[in-house]
């Protein structure tokens, strides 16, 4: 009879299994979803710096449209992200996910975010923390701290959310940096993509404090910002 696994090692083997279905942009991606699937059909939902891909358009009830600075099948029109063709207080929901860090001005274009975000609306802005650099136009990483001093002034209720706590983040730089490693060195073998993370969750759920957005020693691999329109009405 052969020995089955038990304990913490049948947890692991367990979560490594799971793991792929719900990552951490998948668990983000799961809470943008739900906050759709809340919308009526006559709200209007614009994807802000889209690149590729028309993400959640297929789930979502309103009206859906999608941007990017470049000129892209994937797009409804071409903008400036400081200088949107949108009329002041005409969205309901803006999403803007991993863009902010490739635009040298990052506070012009939250300024302008608000500027077009109905009061009450939503603004779902998503950015990494602590990932490689990925992009030739890659200017800037933040803390939970600088997201919120950064869009608290412009929306309401701002709250931030890690997603892809310490450990997590550590795992993901493992599994990234182990791989790289093996392709310099033309080792055959697999990638560890789904190994260290899951490993790395398990820890940060366990322990808690390696998600918290105020503790010292964290790491987050990536944070969504979630503010509400504010009424600009107030304060004229």
């Amino acid at each position: 009879m052969s020995a089955q696994p038990t304990g913490i090692l049948r947890r692991l083997i367990r979560s490594w299994r799971e793991y792929g279905k719900h990552d951490a942009i998948v668990r983000r991606d799961e809470y943008i979803l739900e906050h759709l699937a809340g919308l009526d059909a006559n709200a209007l939902v614009v994807n802000v710096g889209c690149a590729t891909v028309r993400r959640f358009e297929a789930e979502c009830p309103g009206r859906y449209l999608a941007t990017d600075l470049r000129v892209l099948p994937t797009v409804d029109f071409s903008s400036d992200a400081t200088r949107l063709p949108l009329a002041d207080n005409s969205v309901d929901t803006l999403i803007t996910l991993e863009m902010l860090e490739h635009v040298p001005d990052p506070g012009a274009v939250v300024a302008e975010l608000g500027r077009v975000l109905k009061p009450g609306g939503t603004l779902l802005l998503s950015v990494p923390s602590a990932v490689p650099r990925h992009d030739t136009h890659d200017f800037w990483r933040f803390t939970a701290q600088g997201i919120a001093a950064l869009c608290d002034p412009v929306f309401a209720h701002g709250k931030v959310t890690v997603y892809g706590g310490t450990f997590e983040t550590l795992g993901y730089l493992t599994a990234y940096y182990v791989s790289l490693l093996l392709h310099v060195l033309k080792f055959p073998g697999k990638t560890f993509r789904q190994f260290f993370p899951t490993v790395g969750r398990a820890i940060d759920k366990r322990a808690g404090w390696t998600t918290s957005t105020s503790a010292l020693h964290t790491l987050a691999f990536d944070l969504l910002y979630v503010g509400t329109g504010a009424d600009t009405t107030e304060a004229r």
